[in-house]
């Protein structure tokens, strides 16, 4: 009778909400709550986010340290086009790093082509570096055009040289990608860099 009254109690005997599910789960030790010194630390470092919107690439970088934003805007290569950068209000059209750009023309969509060497005032004034650093190649193969020359333009084709075929840089979707990146933290105009991080 004493048994039976045991198991009748022991089965109305409610379960601990803890020990529900995997019994090994509630044995390891919790971690407990970040100090304060952690979360400082943590809000320190430097984050990186990556955000697509089609072929365009954004990456914001935030320093927690210094509160500076660094942002990269990019058009990601494909089989018929080169990579597409944007820094300082500039357009870099990447021909290839071999490929010596200091006599390369160009046209917007379509109109009478212009040499780009016309444009080095302009981007020196705005201090626009251009990319290569050897002498032989000093733009590094890319062709640096300022976003105020380009205006609204959706196709930009540039020939290298003589010897060379001309390569056509579609801009399309280039304005939803910065306006994304504006809205994602990229509201300065200095907040865009070209160069490797």
């Amino acid at each position: 009778m004493l048994l039976s009254v045991m198991a009748i109690g022991l089965w109305t005997l409610v379960w601990p909400k803890q020990l529900e599910g995997n019994p090994l789960r509630w044995l390891r030790p919790h971690k407990a709550e970040p100090s304060e010194r952690e979360l400082r630390h943590k809000a320190q470092k430097v984050k990186a986010r990556i955000y697509d919107a089609k072929l365009w690439r954004m990456t914001i970088q935030t320093d927690g340290f210094t509160g500076q934003v660094r942002c990269r805007l990019i058009k990601m290569k494909t089989l018929n086009e080169g990579r597409i950068t944007y820094a300082q209000n500039t357009f870099g059209f990447e021909m290839g790093e071999d490929v010596n750009t200091l006599n390369a023309w160009y046209s917007i969509d379509n109109r009478p082509a212009k040499r780009w060497q016309s444009l080095y005032p302009v981007l020196t004034a705005n201090r626009v570096p251009l990319e290569g650093a050897s002498l032989e190649n000093p733009t590094g193969g890319v062709v640096l055009l300022p976003e105020a020359e380009v205006g609204d333009g959706h196709v930009v084709t540039i020939r290298a040289s003589e010897k060379s075929q001309p390569r056509e840089f579609k801009l399309k979707g280039f304005k939803s990608a910065m306006a994304s990146a504006r809205y994602n933290g990229c509201a300065a105009d200095d907040s865009f860099e070209r160069g490797k991080w």
